[in-house]
């Protein structure tokens, strides 16, 4: 018997996936492989990601991951003094990282006898893990209030529940939610140092948290005195 292709059995899963969520307003990309639905100025994302070690009939990796964007955030970085290039890119992660505790989450879609629970499955994980992230961004103020001084899932990355909570809410509110991961960072004090030094760096970069939260109490005037 011929194996299946590897990439075309990861293509039929992604749309047999996303035809599940065509009925509220979801639409397939084979090109991304992503289904996206937009509402306004938002735009809600499931991608999906493979793995360049499949193998035809042993093994066909299938992730996916959740993107919420706005293109009113992007428009707020550009005219604000935030430490990192302008996006529209506000939240999201892979669909493991959207739980706790953390993990990355795969499925093997290759068996073609079991393909149909484990889609049925990935689908049951996007409805109880996904849709209610994304769910959550109807009245983003109040999401950003939760965000302030809490970790939501979404929001993995320190600076970016920062980012959120000052578009949304302003400088007291994201000085709380500053506030918030700096008493949970390794070394608050390393915070403080990085934070008191001018001269370093100002935009954001792949790095520690610390470091970044530094960076941006320093940009955004917020967090000076913690």
């Amino acid at each position: 018997m011929e194996r299946e292709l590897p990439k075309q059995v990861f293509i039929d899963g992604c749309e047999q996936i996303s035809m599940e969520f065509e009925p509220i307003g979801f639409r397939f990309a084979k090109s991304g492989p992503h289904a996206s639905r937009r509402a306004g100025d938002w735009a809600f994302k499931i991608s999906f990601q493979s793995n360049y070690l499949n193998v035809g009939g042993e093994y066909v990796e299938l992730v996916v991951h959740a993107s919420v964007y706005s293109k009113a955030i992007k428009e707020w970085d550009e005219r604000s003094a935030w430490p990192a290039s302008a996006s529209d890119w506000v939240a999201g992660g892979q669909l493991g990282n959207l739980r706790t505790p953390h993990h990355w989450r795969t499925w093997n879609i290759v068996n073609p006898h079991t393909r149909q629970a484990e889609i049925a499955n990935i689908v049951a994980n996007i409805q109880t893990t996904v849709l209610p992230l994304f769910e959550r961004f109807d009245v983003p103020r109040k999401l950003a209030e939760q965000v302030a001084c809490s970790q939501v899932p979404g929001f993995m990355f320190p600076e970016n529940a920062v980012r959120f909570v000052l578009w949304q809410l302003g400088p007291e509110a994201a000085e709380n939610c500053l506030s918030y991961w700096v008493a949970r960072l390794p070394s608050p004090d390393a915070f403080r140092s990085e934070r008191d030094v001018p001269t370093l760096p100002d935009r954001l970069a792949l790095g520690s948290d610390t470091n970044n939260l530094a960076r941006v109490a320093r940009a955004m005037k917020i967090g000076l005195s913690l």
